[in-house]
C-alpha cells in the first residue's frame, strides 16, 4: 500500500509542476516555488511571458496582456478543457498573424501562437464559456 500511496504522490507532483504555472518549462528554469496553485491549472500562479493562460475557473490569465509590435503571443491551455479564442471583430483577427494558423484559434488544448505585428487594443474570448474574456494591446 506505501509504494501505491508514493506513485499517486509521484503523480500529482508530476502533474502539478507541468501546468502552465509550475516551476519548469521554457524559459523558467529549475527550481524556486512554483506557480503557487499551478497557474492556468489551477487557477494560481503566474504564466510565462506573452502568454495567456486558460484556467480551470474558465478565464483567461492574464485577462489583459500588453506586448510591443513584432511579439508572438501564446495561449496556453492545460486545464484538459477545451477552449477556444475568438476575436471580437475583424481588426483581432487580422492582426492575429504567422504563429501556429492565424486570426482565431479554434477549439483546443495544449498551446497555440499568434504573431502581433500592427498597434492596437485587440479584445477576445471563449466561445465555450460565456464571461471568457480577454484584451491584448500592441504598441
Amino acid at each position: 500500500m506505501r509504494k501505491f500511496s508514493g506513485l499517486c504522490a509521484a503523480l500529482i507532483l508530476g502533474l502539478t509542476t507541468a501546468s502552465c504555472g509550475g516551476s519548469t518549462g521554457p524559459g523558467g528554469g529549475g527550481g524556486g516555488g512554483g506557480g503557487g496553485g499551478g497557474g492556468g491549472g489551477g487557477g494560481g500562479g503566474v504564466c510565462p511571458a506573452n502568454t495567456v493562460c486558460a484556467t480551470a475557473s474558465n478565464s483567461f490569465s492574464p485577462a489583459a496582456l500588453t506586448v510591443t509590435a513584432g511579439t508572438t503571443v501564446t495561449w496556453q491551455n492545460d486545464t484538459g478543457t477545451l477552449h477556444n479564442v475568438t476575436w471580437n471583430d475583424a481588426a483581432g483577427r487580422t492582426a492575429a498573424t504567422a504563429g501556429d494558423g492565424s486570426g482565431d484559434i479554434t477549439d483546443f488544448t495544449g498551446s497555440h501562437t499568434r504573431l502581433f505585428s500592427a498597434a492596437g487594443t485587440y479584445a477576445f474570448h471563449c466561445t465555450i464559456h460565456p464571461g471568457m474574456n480577454g484584451t491584448l494591446t500592441v504598441n
